[in-house]
């Protein structure tokens, strides 16, 4: 793949600060569309840039609310591609759904908030954190698409006898009057059933479809299907705003509070394997990592408000 150069990276960054300014206009994003197909290298540049997004949860709100002329917010943006493009942190991995390409989903969510929405038909979707879904429904079918995030839906009457899908990277989920959740994972989708039935079809794999009945979990990918652990109220309390754990790893409770807060948190080898039982506030992360260090032997370190690091002490 061809490796952008500086000026590549200028462009990128240019395009990225205008998108964060304000909506785009079909026009604008007509012309972005252009300047990406006009050279690999540009592709590339935009691929570190969505990178860059993901790992860091999207650049600090406030580089858009100081009083920063176009020029030093580019510079800032350059700045974070070029170091953490240059130190390895960022692949080069092409992505199907790109955060730009989110901006122009029907529904959406930012990182950390949630969302509640009721259709047409009655169906009610909970987004959770960081979400981005399409609905398309017509005379053949009920289709909602998950970009990505996490979904919990309640099919609704109103649809008739037309069948109810969410399409994932992955395949499709078709809900047999049921209310479950969907969360698109990097290179899985994720699947837990609250009430009913509902039938996973991997993308490339139809005829292996199988199907989740109430309090199970799957996984798949679009050749395969895996049943997980147990799925209930508890996995799902991200609906009301808590994570609830019993005798989990901390590495574990640390990943879930970072998909709520943006930029990076990071938990170090020695205390991610540390035991967690309680439940925790998602719209107060810094207070929820305020009571693990009072409770645990770790330490949580504000590099910036951005890049919070926990480690083990003693």
């Amino acid at each position: 793949m061809t490796n952008p150069d500086r000026k590549t990276f200028e462009a990128a960054a240019s395009w990225y600060v205008q998108f964060q300014s304000q909506p785009p206009t079909p026009a604008q994003h007509q012309a972005w569309q252009q300047w990406l197909n006009r050279d690999p290298s540009h592709q590339a540049a935009w691929n570190q840039m969505e990178q860059l997004q993901r790992s860091l949860g999207g650049l600090p709100p406030d580089l858009t609310r100081r009083a920063l002329s176009a020029t030093q917010q580019r510079r800032q943006v350059l700045k974070w591609m070029l170091v953490l493009g240059g130190s390895g942190y960022l692949g080069w991995n092409v992505q199907q759904h790109t955060s730009l390409g989110n901006a122009w989903a029907d529904y959406r969510t930012s990182v950390g908030q949630r969302r509640r929405i009721e259709l047409a038909d009655g169906t009610q979707i909970n987004l959770n954190t960081h979400t981005a879904i399409d609905v398309a429904f017509d005379g053949r079918q009920r289709l909602i698409r998950l970009r990505e995030g996490e979904v919990l839906i309640h099919t609704g009457k109103g649809g008739g006898h037309l069948p109810f899908y969410v399409e994932t990277r992955q395949g499709r989920v078709q809900a047999l009057g049921t209310r479950f959740t969907v969360r698109q994972l990097p290179d899985a989708t994720r699947v837990g059933v609250l009430e009913e039935r509902v039938e996973v079809s991997p993308g490339d794999q139809p005829e292996l479809h199988r199907i989740i009945g109430a309090g199970e979990s799957a996984e798949f990918d679009r050749h395969d299907v895996r049943l997980t652990q147990g799925y209930g109220g508890v996995q799902a309390a991200w609906v009301d705003g808590q994570l609830i754990v019993l005798d989990a790893r901390l590495g574990e409770v640390i990943d879930e509070l970072a998909r709520y807060r943006p930029g990076v948190l990071h938990c170090d080898q020695a205390s991610a394997g540390l035991r967690v039982s309680g439940t925790f506030r998602l719209d107060s992360t810094d207070a929820v990592l305020a009571n693990l260090q009072a409770s645990l032997p770790i330490q949580v370190k504000y590099f910036t408000r951005y890049w919070v690091s926990v480690t083990r002490i003693g």
